[in-house]
Protein backbone atom coordinates (compact mmCIF):
# COMPACT_ATOMS: atom_id res chain seq x y z
CA UNK A 1 0.00 0.00 0.00
CA UNK A 2 1.50 3.46 -0.79
CA UNK A 3 2.42 5.14 2.28
CA UNK A 4 2.81 8.92 2.61
CA UNK A 5 5.01 10.55 5.59
CA UNK A 6 3.03 13.70 7.56
CA UNK A 7 5.06 16.22 8.01
CA UNK A 8 5.41 18.17 11.11
CA UNK A 9 2.64 20.79 10.61
CA UNK A 10 -0.23 17.92 9.98
CA UNK A 11 1.32 15.55 13.13
CA UNK A 12 0.50 18.81 15.18
CA UNK A 13 -3.21 18.68 15.11
CA UNK A 14 -2.23 15.34 17.05
CA UNK A 15 0.68 16.17 19.03
CA UNK A 16 -1.10 18.97 20.33
CA UNK A 17 -3.43 16.80 22.52
CA UNK A 18 -0.82 14.57 24.18
CA UNK A 19 0.59 14.61 27.57
CA UNK A 20 2.61 18.03 27.87
CA UNK A 21 5.27 15.72 29.34
CA UNK A 22 5.97 13.42 26.66
CA UNK A 23 9.46 12.99 26.38
CA UNK A 24 11.17 13.94 22.76
CA UNK A 25 11.72 10.23 22.05
CA UNK A 26 7.89 9.76 21.96
CA UNK A 27 7.40 13.10 20.34
CA UNK A 28 10.06 11.74 17.63
CA UNK A 29 7.82 8.39 16.80
CA UNK A 30 4.58 10.08 16.37
CA UNK A 31 6.59 12.40 13.72
CA UNK A 32 8.31 10.29 12.16
CA UNK A 33 5.78 7.53 11.92
CA UNK A 34 3.88 6.91 7.89
CA UNK A 35 0.38 6.79 7.63
CA UNK A 36 -1.63 5.57 4.41
CA UNK A 37 -3.03 8.27 2.48
CA UNK A 38 -6.33 6.44 2.71
CA UNK A 39 -6.35 7.30 6.17
CA UNK A 40 -5.52 10.92 5.81
CA UNK A 41 -8.45 11.30 2.96
CA UNK A 42 -10.61 9.92 5.57
CA UNK A 43 -9.98 12.83 8.29
CA UNK A 44 -10.69 15.08 5.61
CA UNK A 45 -14.06 13.66 4.06
CA UNK A 46 -16.09 11.71 6.06
CA UNK A 47 -16.85 7.90 4.46
CA UNK A 48 -20.20 9.00 4.50
CA UNK A 49 -19.41 11.76 1.66
CA UNK A 50 -19.08 10.76 -2.06
CA UNK A 51 -17.32 12.05 -4.33
CA UNK A 52 -19.25 14.44 -7.14
CA UNK A 53 -17.23 14.42 -9.59
CA UNK A 54 -13.94 12.29 -11.21
CA UNK A 55 -11.09 11.78 -13.60
CA UNK A 56 -9.17 8.56 -14.18
CA UNK A 57 -6.09 9.73 -15.37
CA UNK A 58 -3.72 8.12 -18.22
CA UNK A 59 -0.12 8.33 -19.28
CA UNK A 60 0.54 9.11 -22.52
CA UNK A 61 0.73 5.11 -23.24
CA UNK A 62 -2.24 5.05 -22.50
CA UNK A 63 -2.50 3.12 -19.02
CA UNK A 64 -4.21 4.19 -16.34
CA UNK A 65 -1.87 5.38 -13.08
CA UNK A 66 -3.98 7.39 -11.24
CA UNK A 67 -7.57 8.96 -10.20
CA UNK A 68 -8.59 13.00 -9.21
CA UNK A 69 -11.67 12.89 -7.44
CA UNK A 70 -13.43 16.13 -6.17
CA UNK A 71 -15.93 16.55 -3.04
CA UNK A 72 -18.01 19.59 -2.16
CA UNK A 73 -17.40 20.12 1.59
CA UNK A 74 -19.32 23.56 3.09
CA UNK A 75 -18.33 26.31 0.14
CA UNK A 76 -15.21 24.92 -0.76
CA UNK A 77 -14.05 22.17 -3.15
CA UNK A 78 -11.75 19.61 -2.15
CA UNK A 79 -9.50 18.04 -4.80
CA UNK A 80 -8.16 14.55 -3.90
CA UNK A 81 -4.80 13.36 -6.86
CA UNK A 82 -3.95 10.02 -5.99
CA UNK A 83 -1.05 8.40 -8.62
CA UNK A 84 0.52 5.22 -7.91
CA UNK A 85 2.92 6.03 -10.29
CA UNK A 86 3.94 7.92 -13.68
CA UNK A 87 4.88 10.95 -12.14
CA UNK A 88 8.52 12.11 -12.54
CA UNK A 89 10.45 13.17 -9.12
CA UNK A 90 9.85 16.41 -8.65
CA UNK A 91 7.07 19.37 -9.05
CA UNK A 92 5.08 19.43 -11.39
CA UNK A 93 2.06 21.94 -13.44
CA UNK A 94 -1.87 20.12 -12.08
CA UNK A 95 -4.38 22.18 -13.89
CA UNK A 96 -7.99 21.36 -15.34
CA UNK A 97 -8.40 22.25 -19.03
CA UNK A 98 -11.16 23.57 -20.85
CA UNK A 99 -11.95 19.95 -23.41
CA UNK A 100 -12.66 16.63 -21.83
CA UNK A 101 -10.63 14.62 -24.71
CA UNK A 102 -7.33 12.71 -23.76
CA UNK A 103 -5.87 11.33 -27.11
CA UNK A 104 -2.26 10.52 -25.95
CA UNK A 105 -1.64 10.56 -29.99
CA UNK A 106 -2.57 14.03 -31.14
CA UNK A 107 -1.09 14.98 -33.90
CA UNK A 108 0.04 18.64 -32.24
CA UNK A 109 1.13 16.65 -28.92
CA UNK A 110 -0.35 13.95 -26.40
CA UNK A 111 -3.16 15.59 -24.57
CA UNK A 112 -3.57 19.02 -26.92
CA UNK A 113 -6.70 17.34 -27.39
CA UNK A 114 -7.75 19.09 -23.90
CA UNK A 115 -7.33 22.42 -24.96
CA UNK A 116 -6.05 25.66 -22.84
CA UNK A 117 -7.05 26.58 -18.94
CA UNK A 118 -10.11 25.75 -17.89
CA UNK A 119 -10.75 29.79 -17.98
CA UNK A 120 -14.57 31.16 -18.02
CA UNK A 121 -13.71 34.58 -16.60
CA UNK A 122 -10.85 34.74 -19.19
CA UNK A 123 -8.45 36.22 -16.27
CA UNK A 124 -4.69 35.78 -16.82
CA UNK A 125 -2.43 32.51 -15.52
CA UNK A 126 -2.16 32.24 -11.84
CA UNK A 127 -6.09 33.19 -11.43
CA UNK A 128 -7.59 30.87 -14.18
CA UNK A 129 -10.64 29.05 -12.21
CA UNK A 130 -8.23 25.50 -13.73
CA UNK A 131 -5.38 26.59 -11.97
CA UNK A 132 -4.28 23.97 -8.70
CA UNK A 133 -1.68 23.95 -6.50
CA UNK A 134 0.90 21.89 -7.89
CA UNK A 135 1.82 18.23 -7.84
CA UNK A 136 4.56 16.18 -6.52
CA UNK A 137 6.20 13.49 -7.11
CA UNK A 138 8.20 10.93 -5.22
CA UNK A 139 11.15 9.22 -5.86
CA UNK A 140 9.03 5.69 -6.87
CA UNK A 141 6.80 8.01 -8.79
CA UNK A 142 3.53 8.20 -6.85
CA UNK A 143 2.05 10.92 -6.16
CA UNK A 144 -0.69 12.32 -3.41
CA UNK A 145 -2.22 16.20 -3.34
CA UNK A 146 -5.54 17.17 -1.31
CA UNK A 147 -5.92 20.68 -1.86
CA UNK A 148 -9.58 22.77 -0.92
CA UNK A 149 -10.14 25.32 -3.63
CA UNK A 150 -13.47 28.04 -4.76
CA UNK A 151 -13.15 28.71 -8.40
CA UNK A 152 -15.29 25.93 -9.79
CA UNK A 153 -17.92 23.22 -8.32
CA UNK A 154 -18.11 19.49 -8.72
CA UNK A 155 -21.12 20.02 -10.48
CA UNK A 156 -19.44 22.38 -13.34
CA UNK A 157 -17.04 19.26 -14.10
CA UNK A 158 -19.05 16.57 -14.11
CA UNK A 159 -21.39 18.14 -16.29
CA UNK A 160 -19.49 19.97 -18.65
CA UNK A 161 -17.08 17.41 -19.18
CA UNK A 162 -13.35 19.15 -18.47
CA UNK A 163 -9.67 17.33 -18.66
CA UNK A 164 -7.42 17.17 -15.72
CA UNK A 165 -3.86 17.86 -17.03
CA UNK A 166 -0.38 17.09 -14.96
CA UNK A 167 2.82 18.53 -17.22
CA UNK A 168 5.80 17.42 -17.46
CA UNK A 169 7.78 20.70 -15.45
CA UNK A 170 7.02 23.25 -12.48
CA UNK A 171 4.18 25.70 -12.44
CA UNK A 172 6.07 28.91 -12.29
CA UNK A 173 2.40 30.53 -12.14
CA UNK A 174 3.35 33.41 -13.92
CA UNK A 175 5.13 34.81 -11.53
CA UNK A 176 7.93 36.49 -12.97
CA UNK A 177 9.38 39.83 -11.42
CA UNK A 178 9.54 42.95 -14.02
CA UNK A 179 13.58 42.86 -13.31
CA UNK A 180 13.71 39.86 -15.97
CA UNK A 181 12.98 40.35 -19.46
CA UNK A 182 11.35 37.70 -22.46
CA UNK A 183 13.87 37.26 -25.21
CA UNK A 184 10.26 36.49 -27.02
CA UNK A 185 8.88 39.92 -25.76
CA UNK A 186 11.19 42.16 -25.21
CA UNK A 187 9.11 42.95 -22.55
CA UNK A 188 9.62 42.60 -18.45
CA UNK A 189 7.41 40.32 -16.58
CA UNK A 190 6.16 37.67 -18.00
CA UNK A 191 5.32 37.02 -21.80
CA UNK A 192 2.48 35.52 -23.17
CA UNK A 193 3.94 31.69 -23.65
CA UNK A 194 4.30 32.09 -19.07
CA UNK A 195 1.12 33.93 -18.95
CA UNK A 196 -1.15 30.49 -20.84
CA UNK A 197 0.45 27.66 -18.62
CA UNK A 198 3.20 29.03 -16.45
CA UNK A 199 5.77 27.24 -18.05
CA UNK A 200 4.44 24.05 -16.74
CA UNK A 201 5.89 22.48 -20.46
CA UNK A 202 4.14 19.29 -21.92
CA UNK A 203 1.57 17.20 -20.74
CA UNK A 204 2.26 13.80 -19.28
CA UNK A 205 -1.53 12.97 -18.02
CA UNK A 206 -5.09 13.72 -18.80
CA UNK A 207 -7.99 12.27 -17.24
CA UNK A 208 -11.81 13.06 -18.15
CA UNK A 209 -13.34 14.48 -15.93
CA UNK A 210 -17.05 12.84 -15.10
CA UNK A 211 -20.11 11.83 -12.67
CA UNK A 212 -18.80 9.83 -10.19
CA UNK A 213 -20.16 6.20 -10.39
Amino acid sequence: MKKIFMLIGVTALFISGCNNQSSPREDDSVNNQSIPAEEVLADVVHSSEKSIAEANMQNTEGESIGTVRFYEKDKAVLVEAFFENGIPHGFHGFHIHETGLCDPQAADGPFTTAGEHYNPDNSVHGSHAGDMPSLYGLEDGSAYLLTALDRFSPQQLANESRAVIVHSDANNFANIPDRYTSELSNKSGPDEETLKTGDSGDRIACGVTKISN
